[in-house]
């Protein structure tokens, strides 16, 4: 038994004492006599009875009245010390929860009495709801919740109802787990920093250490923490969980058109058993919400299987795959997709007259990626080039030979000359050689360049943060740099010169080679858009998407398609100068679409769309809802401790109920004698 004083201080005592003796000193008062003429010695006998009635022992001795009076205002008082019981438990007076809000927990808890209903989360939020109530007057606590980052709801303080109202605030959210931001912010109290090294005699101790309980309740599905020092914490593991579940997941899904024939769209999932026991379901692929295809998987504990679908769909189109299964963990049976219509990407090409150069981007493939426009350098002084670089209306603007006096709001590739004054020559021309490629930039995959000859050509040298991506005896040939938000491709070489008598020659048998055609599809796909203008990215949950905008739109609204196929405005959103916006309203998975503004509807075809994405999970550690028996926090292994914490046994509810009877009881014997 224990008992928990709720008044501090003097004067709350005193008024308390107060009251049971002001009680009996109304019945101490006698009435207030008046003067009475009574005509007969009978009226004398019940005036003499009154008095003997109004007598203070009298009263006293007969007044059941007073007793229940005084025993509803003791029973009160007795409530008001909170007296309950409890076991007695080792505090270090101070204690940290933490909260884990991240996917998994919206998975059941244990199958056992009334958390067979509850998520992992509710559950979690209740263990810690009864820890905050057994908390003693002098223990302080804080709470944190943490996902893929952390997010200190209440900082220390004794208060209980405060603990509370932030634990009602936290809420379990789509994203992934990494705790070792919440421990770093719980090292700040319990592990004080220093001003120097130790051994250092000008170190000072900027603070003492406080050590503290870490109360961890979580599923255990984050990596194990190696690189961090505990300290002054001392870690307690709540398992929240089964260590046997039920779950299949897709691992992942993405679509690209086929180059070949755009109208067609190759789509692959893969679904994984995440689970301990076999599972199997039926998977299906929708399209604009019309189911297209279907598989059925079945799957052992740990296996996975991939699945691909082909079907035709030449406009801008949303993908859903789904699994069909009652499982232990709804949001990784659902991904997302979407593609762009098969539409060709814009190049404009200033050249006075290459053609290696316009055989390349005119081949089959070439024409199915990109609409290209040839015109004379003389093009860069009117006012329509003016209008369309500073737009943005082309992916690509390839100079040939040639350069702009002001970079347009696009990428750009220059073939022989230097771009702007941020690059410059570092070698006179001669003879090249090639010495070394960069094979793992996409612009050079897939090429053999080293049988090239190149007559002339020069080093180059590019601005801060330029890469260099073919190297020759004469220095860098030819390298990329980027310029805010855009790319600028340089070659040091020129393809076709001019002799003395005005006749173009060529200066390298590049364009006789079969590395040409697939080096300026590579120039395509990747500086233009072609391969990312067909399949958008997929980012997770929590994630803030960068997305750049080609053309001069000034505010587009975000909205977003989800399991049930409808569309949901979320946001609208301002577009920068450099035509760049950051989307950080990503919580919830689905297909998310950057509509222009004052575009009231999206059609089939994607109109008025300026960009996609997707959102989805892809977390196998996520997907493994089994309840790990023990992590490992800063080079210790933690064990789960028994989440079925004995709760404190309130008496002062029944008490405060007591009294209430005692009053209604005091108040039936009184208008009894009134009767």
């Amino acid at each position: 038994m224990s008992l928990i004083p709720a008044l501090t201080g003097i004067w709350p005592w005193v008024a308390l004492v107060a009251v049971p003796l002001g009680i009996v000193l109304l019945y101490f008062l006698k009435l207030r006599r008046e003067p009475v003429e009574v005509p007969s010695t009978y009226l004398w006998s019940r005036t003499i009875e009154d008095l003997h009635v109004n007598s203070l022992l009298q009263r006293l001795r007969n007044s059941i009245l007073l007793l229940l009076q005084l025993l509803a205002v003791l029973l009160a008082a007795f409530a008001l010390f909170r007296p309950g019981m409890r076991a007695d438990t080792s505090s270090l007076g101070r204690l940290v929860f933490l909260l884990d809000t991240s996917a998994s927990m919206q998975a059941p808890a244990q199958q056992d009495g009334e958390s067979q209903t509850m998520t992992r989360f509710e559950y979690a939020r209740k263990l810690i709801g009864d820890r905050i109530d057994t908390m003693h007057d002098d223990e302080t606590a804080m709470l944190i919740a943490f996902s893929d980052r952390a997010e200190v709801m209440q900082a220390f303080t004794s208060d209980r109802s405060r603990l509370r109202d932030a634990l009602q605030r936290c809420e379990v959210t789509n994203r992934p787990t990494d705790i070792l931001g919440a421990l770093r912010a719980a090292d700040g109290l319990a592990n004080p920093r220093r001003t120097s090294e130790i051994a250092d005699i000008g170190d000072v101790q900027v603070a003492d250490a406080m050590p503290a309980e870490l109360l961890l309740y979580s599923d255990g599905g984050f990596q194990n923490v190696t690189e961090f020092n505990l300290g002054n914490l001392k870690p307690v593991y709540h398992a929240i969980g089964e260590s046997e579940t039920k779950n299949l997941a897709v691992a992942s899904f993405s679509a690209n058109r086929d180059l070949q024939d755009p109208s067609k769209i190759e789509a692959f999932a893969t679904v994984i058993n995440s689970g301990e026991v076999a599972a199997s379901a039926e998977a299906s692929l929708f399209l604009e919400g019309r189911l297209v295809d279907a598989a059925s998987v079945e799957l052992a504990p740990g296996d996975q299987s991939g699945l691909s679908f082909s079907v035709e769909a030449p406009d801008a189109v949303r993908m859903r795959f789904t699994i069909d299964i009652d499982d232990d963990f709804d949001l990784d049976d659902t991904a997302y997709a979407s593609l762009t219509p098969s539409g060709l990407v814009s190049v404009l090409v200033v050249t006075e007259g290459n053609r290696p150069l316009e055989l390349g981007l005119t081949t089959e493939k070439a024409a199915r990626l990109a609409m290209c426009e040839f015109v004379a350098p003389e093009f860069l002084e009117t006012d329509a080039y003016a209008k369309r670089a500073a737009a943005g209306d082309d992916d690509l603007i390839i100079f040939d030979r040639c350069h702009p006096k002001e970079m347009p709001a696009t990428n750009t590739f220059t073939i022989g000359d230097l771009p702007s004054d941020q690059w410059k020559w570092t070698t006179p021309p001669g003879s090249l050689t090639l010495i070394d490629i960069d094979r793992t930039h996409p612009l050079l995959r897939y090429l053999e360049l080293y049988s090239l000859l190149i007559f002339s050509g020069r080093g180059i040298e590019g601005p801060d943060g330029t890469s260099a991506l073919v190297e020759s005896d004469l220095g860098t040939a030819m390298a990329i740099s980027p310029r805010g938000g855009y790319l600028d491709l340089v070659l040091g070489f020129e393809l076709v010169s001019q002799n003395e008598d005005g006749d173009t020659q060529a200066n390298t048998n590049w364009y006789a080679e079969r590395s040409w055609p697939v080096f300026l599809l590579n120039v395509l796909r990747h500086l233009a858009g072609a391969a990312t203008s067909s399949a958008s990215p997929s980012y997770q949950p929590g994630e803030t998407v960068p997305v750049r905008i080609e053309s001069a739109v000034r505010e587009v609204s975000l909205v977003r398609t989800g399991e049930k196929d409808t569309d949901t405005p979320i946001d609208t959103l301002a577009v920068g100068q450099a035509g760049s916006v950051d989307v950080v309203n990503t919580g919830m998975t689905g297909n998310y679409q950057l509509v222009r503004e004052g575009s009231q509807q999206v059609d089939s075809a994607g109109g008025g769309v300026v960009e996609r994405f997707a959102i989805n999970l892809f977390d196998v550690q996520e997907s493994k809802l089994a309840a790990r028996p023990d992590v490992e926090l800063g080079y210790e292994t933690i064990a789960t401790v028994d989440t079925q914490m004995e709760t404190r046994r309130e008496y002062w509810r029944p008490l405060l109920l007591l009294a209430l009877a005692v009053i209604f009881i005091e108040w039936w014997v009184y208008t009894r004698r009134l009767s």
